[in-house]
């Protein structure tokens, strides 16, 4: 850890200890250029009357006689004041009326006061000349009680001018309701981002916890922000069984943030408490105050202290960095709670000013922090996986790439092998007859010369038209019919032979390899040796055309009809030939001369070598 590090830590467990101590600290001003009403009649809902001194807090009676209690102050005037004047009530806990001399001046029914079990209100009313007298004036404050587990609080009642009240009030209506109201918010929104991360990875004991820890704690949350109104006074003490369950839950968050699993038991309670405790309040068993005071408000807190215990443990034994940085906002729950539970207590030695629901946004913020530092350690961990992928994917590849040339040099090879073995097949099947021919005549000391030249050029340009199919390749049939035109009009102009060549119409052919480009090759050559040999022609036609999905290429000749004698088989072979092709050859005769037409598919068929 660098000292950067060492001191942010530092700073930020400095700044939790300074809020914790703070909180117990803090003192909200009270007016002061104005007549105060510390001293009042309490009415309790039994029937009692008390002399009190305000602030008063106190806890109505169990076996009450009304759902109200009321407070009876006077103030002197001792003339009637120039300015208009104001009462303010700076915190009360519960909905209220209010009348000034028999006259309703206020009526929390008819106007919008949010109270709750953790929210006081701040009343501040104006009064007409009308209302107040010169001398006594007397002021009535009814309050609600309901079946709460809070007690009932009201702080010192002020009159005064506006400038001399407005102050307090808006500084105690900031605190108690926008700011309030402004960290419920914030508690929504932190919630529904926490909710949302659930949804992506529900398997994570973490994000369970969260999500149901968020749930749950914004019920509460809504109860002690406006539980005290009148569509929910009823289901108030419900919503209060649920404070044990967020406590666990709170521990079972805690086992998550050091990576320990939380025990089975925290479930089974979590659930268990609140259906106990709401059959105790349907049964009658107890009331429903005295159930939150002696379970629900222990429960919590000492699960929450629990909680911070657990973090601390993780962050300082283990190191674990989030349980570091949740160390702050479970200790300052824990503060709040405390202080809170210290202030109620004390009524009314303090006022009636609670914070803990400042402190949950900023749980949730700390537990954004670590979601999105948990999101950020995956990325970065994602990152380096791709770059590890990348690499061993690289190295694959030069591997893939180094076998790929050594199978296209093996490929390579073996196709040499294979065309070495064909070319050794015609030379041998066709340039060797021609040779033998040449030794035969030469041997022959009478033999014709120019018998022997002839067999020689046979011989020689057999050996050119197998060299040169090993050069061809796809779709280049039509190459190779050039190549063989022009080394045939030679030939042909030697022995005084026309030749008509038109292959423009020729359509295209595909899959031409060496092997079958040469056989086509062969067929023409023998249907010209025929034509010269046994025609004997003088014009020879040679054309290229469509013939439905087939391929035509004719020969025709002025001589005779192609003879196939005894000791010739040259139809035979080019029969056989266009076999391989899976083609055909007809023969007809001409009124002057003979035609001969191959046809051939659109895409030759890959001809084995080794077949012929």
């Amino acid at each position: 850890m660098n000292w950067a590090s060492r001191l942010g830590w530092a700073a930020l467990a400095i700044a939790t200890l300074a809020v914790a101590v703070g909180i117990f600290l803090v003192r909200l001003p009270e007016p002061d250029a104005a007549v105060s009403i510390d001293t009042a009649v309490y009415q309790a809902n039994d029937g009692t009357d008390v002399d009190i001194a305000l602030p008063y807090a106190a806890f109505p009676s169990l076996g009450r006689k009304s759902d109200k209690v009321r407070y009876v102050a006077h103030f002197d005037l001792a003339a009637l004041p120039d300015d208009s004047q104001f009462l303010l009530i700076p915190t009360v806990n519960r909905r209220l009326s209010l009348r000034i001399n028999g006259e309703t001046v206020f009526d929390s029914d008819a106007r919008s006061l949010w109270s709750g079990p953790l929210v006081g209100a701040s009343v501040l009313v104006p009064l007409s000349r009308s209302l107040v007298v010169a001398g006594r004036n007397k002021v009535v404050v009814v309050l609600d009680v309901g079946r709460f587990a809070v007690p009932i609080y009201l702080s010192r009642i002020y009159i005064g001018t506006e400038a001399a009240l407005a102050p307090t009030f808006k500084l105690r209506v900031f605190l108690e309701e926008r700011l309030k109201t402004m960290a419920l918010a914030a508690h929504v929104l932190l919630g529904i981002g926490i909710i949302c991360a659930y949804f992506y990875r529900p398997r994570d004991p973490l994000f369970s916890y969260l999500a149901a820890m968020v749930a749950v704690s914004f019920v509460l949350s809504v109860g002690m922000f406006a539980g005290f109104q009148s569509e929910m006074q009823n289901i108030l003490p419900y919503i209060g069984t649920l404070a044990p369950t967020l406590g666990l839950l709170s521990v079972a968050v805690a086992f998550a943030l050091i990576g320990k699993p939380p025990p089975r038991i925290i479930p089974v309670l979590s659930v268990g408490f609140p259906c106990v405790m709401a059959l105790a309040f349907i049964a009658g068993m107890a009331p429903a105050r005295i159930l939150l005071l002696l379970i629900s408000g222990p429960v919590l807190v000492t699960a929450f202290v629990s909680s911070a215990g657990i973090v601390a443990w993780g962050a300082l034994r283990n190191g674990g960095v989030d349980a570091r940085l949740m160390l702050a906002p479970f200790f300052l729950t824990c503060a709040f709670l405390i202080r809170d539970i210290w202030i109620v207590v004390s009524l009314p030695e303090h006022p009636f000013v609670l914070f803990t629901p400042y402190v949950r946004p900023m749980f949730h913020a700390f537990l954004i922090v670590v979601l999105m530092r948990r999101l950020a350690r995956s990325l970065d961990d994602l990152d380096r996986s791709n770059e590890n992928l990348n690499v061993k994917l690289a190295q694959r590849e030069s591997e893939l790439a180094l076998m790929h040339r050594e199978d296209r040099i093996e490929a390579a090879r073996l196709v040499r092998e294979q065309e070495r073995q064909r070319l050794t097949r015609d030379l041998h099947d066709g340039i060797s007859g021609h040779l033998v021919s040449i030794i035969a005549m030469t041997e022959r000391a009478g033999g014709d010369v120019k018998s022997i030249e002839q067999a020689a050029r046979e011989a020689l340009d057999d050996l050119r038209l197998v060299i040169y199919s090993l050069e061809l390749g796809d779709r280049e049939l039509p190459l190779a019919l050039a190549n063989f035109r022009e080394r045939l009009i030679p030939q042909l102009q030697r022995t005084g032979v026309d030749l008509d060549w038109s292959t423009a119409n020729l359509p295209e052919v595909t899959g031409v390899t060496p092997a079958n480009a040469l056989i086509v090759l062969r067929i023409l050559q023998e249907a010209i040796t025929n034509a010269l040999k046994h025609g004997p022609a003088r014009k020879i036609k040679i054309r290229g055309a469509n013939a439905d999905d087939m391929v035509a290429i004719t020969v025709e000749n002025d001589g005779c009809l192609f003879a196939e004698g005894n000791n010739g088989h040259g139809l035979e072979n080019m029969r056989r030939r266009a076999g391989q092709l899976r083609g055909c050859i007809y023969v007809r005769p001409l009124e002057h001369g003979a035609e001969l037409k191959l046809l051939l598919p659109r895409s030759l068929p890959d001809v084995d070598v080794n077949a012929y």
